[in-house]
């Protein structure tokens, strides 16, 4: 069966995640230096070496690239820092127009129940992302074809 783009009708078709794959390129590069040096004190000498490491990406590949799975450590490190930060600010609010340094008031209550919530809703709606919209995304993604002639992204 040929897979014909629906466009303009070419059938230079690729996969996506093979276009995708093309598109990456990891570099790992070592350099290394060595030189005489005369100075105010005499000559010396200076060595040095230098490794990097690091991924060039075309911009086809970025456009590419498959869709991710949600992080839940993110999650709960930007959860447990915005609940630590405001929660000192309304802490001290309420330490200050009260003048009193109980630590469970009315305030610091109402923000811990809203602040628990808020986290429960956004860990129910990673776990939904995870579990139902991503495998439909990254299937969608898999089944995916690029027209080599005018760039344009079908599903077959």
């Amino acid at each position: 069966m040929d897979l014909q783009c629906p466009n303009c009708r070419s059938t230079d078709l690729k996969k996506v995640s093979l276009a995708y794959q093309e598109g990456l390129q990891h570099v790992s590069t070592r350099t290394r230096l060595r030189g005489v040096v005369v100075g105010s004190d005499g000559p010396d000498v200076v060595v040095g070496r230098a490794t990097t490491k690091g991924m060039q990406q075309t911009d086809i590949s970025k456009a590419l690239t498959p869709p991710k799975k949600w992080s839940y450590l993110k999650l709960l490190g930007w959860s447990l820092l915005g609940f630590l930060s405001l929660g000192w600010v309304v802490f001290y609010v309420n330490t200050v127009t009260n003048n009193s340094s109980s630590v469970f008031s009315l305030p610091l209550t109402v923000f811990a129940v809203l602040s628990a919530c808020l986290f429960v809703s956004l860990c129910f709606l990673y776990w939904n992302h995870n579990s139902s919209t991503y495998p439909r995304q990254y299937a969608r993604w898999d089944r995916s074809f690029i027209c080599e002639r005018c760039g344009t992204v079908s599903q077959q």
